[in-house]
């Protein structure tokens, strides 16, 4: 038998796909709105998103990490571009795709699972509604301070410790009871 060379030889025809259903699914052009279940869902996911916010940022937390069901991979998220994201997906029903973060340091995310227990569990005893305790000056030093410090840039003391004492005068507790109570749990004390 000859050798046939396959570039003299014609062309297949390509095999025509098998339709598949009805052909119905074929008319649909462009995404489709959400139905009022899944907008519920993505709205409830927002507003998740912003307590985990509040909650997370001032500690340093650059975002979320959401383990996917459908790769089995973690996908991490900045703040903005989830928020964007679920805001695409109310307004079109279609998720926004992005870039996957580039070599995401995994302490800089939390856990969306945990996350948004820690927020329920934070509403769930009235701390998230709480005002914030805010600082103007350090207790030791007297160095003027940013609200998000959460330690003396000058001294080096942690603030965390004058932020409980003001929460416990608010919450009527006379100054005397409230610094010994702190000097008990080992707190250093302050002026």
């Amino acid at each position: 038998m000859p050798f046939e060379d396959p570039l003299d030889m014609p062309p297949e025809e390509p095999e025509e796909p098998e339709s598949i259903g009805d052909g119905d699914d074929l008319d649909e052009e462009g995404p489709q709105p959400l139905d009022a279940e899944e907008r519920e869902s993505v709205e409830a996911d927002l507003e998740d998103l912003s307590a985990m916010r509040s909650a997370f940022e001032g500690q340093g937390a650059r975002g979320v990490v959401i383990a996917c069901s459908d790769c089995g991979s973690n996908h991490y998220y900045d703040w903005d571009l989830l928020k964007e994201s679920l805001e695409h997906m109310l307004a079109t029903g279609e998720p926004r795709m992005h870039e996957p973060a580039y070599e995401p340091r995994e302490t800089d995310y939390v856990i969306w699972d945990y996350g948004k227990g820690y927020v329920d569990a934070l509403v769930d005893v009235g701390v998230q509604d709480a005002p914030a305790v805010t600082l103007t000056a350090c207790a030791w030093c007297g160095l003027s301070l940013e609200p998000t410090f959460t330690y003396c840039p000058s001294c080096g003391r942690p603030l965390a410790v004058v932020r409980l004492f003001r929460a416990l005068l608010a919450r009527g507790i006379e100054e005397s009871d409230a610094r010994a109570m702190l000097i008990k749990a080992g707190f250093e004390s302050f002026a």
